[in-house]
Protein backbone atom coordinates (compact mmCIF):
# COMPACT_ATOMS: atom_id res chain seq x y z
CA UNK A 1 0.00 0.00 0.00
CA UNK A 2 1.33 3.42 -0.85
CA UNK A 3 1.46 6.29 1.72
CA UNK A 4 -0.79 9.54 1.00
CA UNK A 5 2.07 11.76 1.66
CA UNK A 6 5.33 11.54 0.62
CA UNK A 7 8.79 13.26 2.42
CA UNK A 8 11.76 14.63 0.93
CA UNK A 9 14.45 15.39 3.61
CA UNK A 10 15.44 19.21 2.84
CA UNK A 11 18.30 21.63 4.41
CA UNK A 12 15.79 22.58 7.74
CA UNK A 13 13.01 19.37 7.67
CA UNK A 14 11.23 17.50 5.25
CA UNK A 15 9.52 18.46 1.81
CA UNK A 16 5.98 17.30 1.93
CA UNK A 17 4.47 15.89 -1.31
CA UNK A 18 0.80 14.36 -2.19
CA UNK A 19 0.84 13.00 -5.23
CA UNK A 20 3.61 14.82 -6.52
CA UNK A 21 2.97 18.03 -5.50
CA UNK A 22 4.63 19.92 -3.20
CA UNK A 23 2.48 21.28 0.43
CA UNK A 24 5.40 22.93 2.21
CA UNK A 25 7.64 21.80 4.74
CA UNK A 26 7.34 20.56 8.17
CA UNK A 27 9.97 21.03 10.90
CA UNK A 28 10.94 18.68 13.27
CA UNK A 29 11.33 19.89 17.13
CA UNK A 30 11.01 18.91 20.62
CA UNK A 31 8.07 19.15 23.14
CA UNK A 32 8.70 20.67 26.57
CA UNK A 33 8.32 16.59 27.40
CA UNK A 34 11.16 15.76 24.95
CA UNK A 35 8.63 14.21 22.85
CA UNK A 36 9.26 14.59 19.55
CA UNK A 37 7.03 16.73 17.01
CA UNK A 38 6.80 19.12 13.51
CA UNK A 39 5.55 22.17 13.27
CA UNK A 40 4.80 23.66 9.93
CA UNK A 41 7.87 25.29 8.22
CA UNK A 42 5.88 28.71 7.47
CA UNK A 43 4.69 29.17 11.09
CA UNK A 44 7.24 31.81 12.39
CA UNK A 45 5.36 32.56 15.53
CA UNK A 46 7.70 32.27 19.10
CA UNK A 47 5.68 29.01 20.09
CA UNK A 48 4.64 27.39 16.91
CA UNK A 49 1.79 24.94 16.67
CA UNK A 50 2.76 21.68 17.09
CA UNK A 51 1.93 18.31 15.72
CA UNK A 52 2.77 14.99 16.77
CA UNK A 53 3.74 12.86 13.83
CA UNK A 54 4.81 13.51 10.52
CA UNK A 55 1.69 12.23 9.21
CA UNK A 56 -0.37 14.75 11.03
CA UNK A 57 1.62 17.62 10.34
CA UNK A 58 1.37 16.51 6.93
CA UNK A 59 -2.27 16.38 7.61
CA UNK A 60 -2.94 19.58 8.06
CA UNK A 61 -0.51 21.13 5.39
CA UNK A 62 -3.05 19.12 3.23
CA UNK A 63 -5.69 20.80 4.81
CA UNK A 64 -4.46 24.64 4.38
CA UNK A 65 -3.34 23.88 0.76
CA UNK A 66 -7.08 22.63 -0.08
CA UNK A 67 -8.73 25.68 1.83
CA UNK A 68 -6.25 28.00 0.52
CA UNK A 69 -7.18 26.63 -2.94
CA UNK A 70 -10.91 27.63 -2.20
CA UNK A 71 -10.70 30.56 -1.21
CA UNK A 72 -8.77 31.79 -4.55
CA UNK A 73 -11.36 29.76 -6.60
CA UNK A 74 -14.74 31.85 -4.74
CA UNK A 75 -12.74 34.74 -4.17
CA UNK A 76 -13.42 34.48 -0.19
CA UNK A 77 -12.61 37.46 2.13
CA UNK A 78 -9.60 36.99 4.76
CA UNK A 79 -12.60 36.71 7.34
CA UNK A 80 -14.34 33.93 5.41
CA UNK A 81 -10.92 32.03 5.25
CA UNK A 82 -10.38 32.57 8.92
CA UNK A 83 -13.86 31.45 10.04
CA UNK A 84 -13.62 28.29 7.54
CA UNK A 85 -10.35 27.46 8.44
CA UNK A 86 -11.40 27.28 12.03
CA UNK A 87 -14.07 24.64 11.42
CA UNK A 88 -11.00 22.80 9.88
CA UNK A 89 -8.72 22.80 12.48
CA UNK A 90 -8.86 19.57 14.40
CA UNK A 91 -10.34 19.20 17.63
CA UNK A 92 -8.48 18.19 20.81
CA UNK A 93 -11.77 15.79 21.89
CA UNK A 94 -15.15 15.11 20.60
CA UNK A 95 -16.79 15.47 23.92
CA UNK A 96 -18.24 19.17 24.54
Amino acid sequence: MRQAYEFEPSDDGFEVFFRGKSLGNIIPAKESSGRHCFYLGWDDRKSPRTYRGKNKAAQALHALHKLAAEARKRHWSIEKLLVMAWDERPRASDAR
